[in-house]
């Protein structure tokens, strides 16, 4: 039996839109976090076109590939490494080159 909880009329009741704002919240500061300290802003600017999207155990970074981008992700790599002890795996993916940066555990 599946229970809905879009009409949560009860207290006892679990409050989905409390969590889904508590966990986006959360992942919020984890990427800003990550902007700041892991990237820095001297590196996005080294960037130019990239995205980021931050999860709970996994980042991924990915940005285009050219040959100036790959001491920038190097960059990247080694502090990330440093900070969190993560795993990185890099992999191509059209015409960008991505990081997948997972993380055993986050502390802000």
């Amino acid at each position: 039996m599946v229970k809905d909880y879009s009409n949560n009329q009860n207290n006892n009741d679990i409050d989905l839109e409390g969590i889904s704002q508590e966990v986006d919240k959360f992942l919020e500061e984890k990427e800003k976090h990550i902007r700041e300290t892991i990237i820095g802003s001297r590196t996005i600017e080294e960037l130019e076109d990239f995205t980021l999207d931050v999860g709970i155990k996994k980042t991924y970074l990915c940005t285009r590939n050219t040959k100036q981008s790959f001491p920038v992700l190097a960059k990247v790599v080694e502090l990330f490494i440093k900070v969190y002890g993560a795993t990185v795996t890099m992999y191509p993916k059209g015409d960008k080159v991505c990081l997948e940066l997972v993380t055993p555990k986050r502390e802000l």
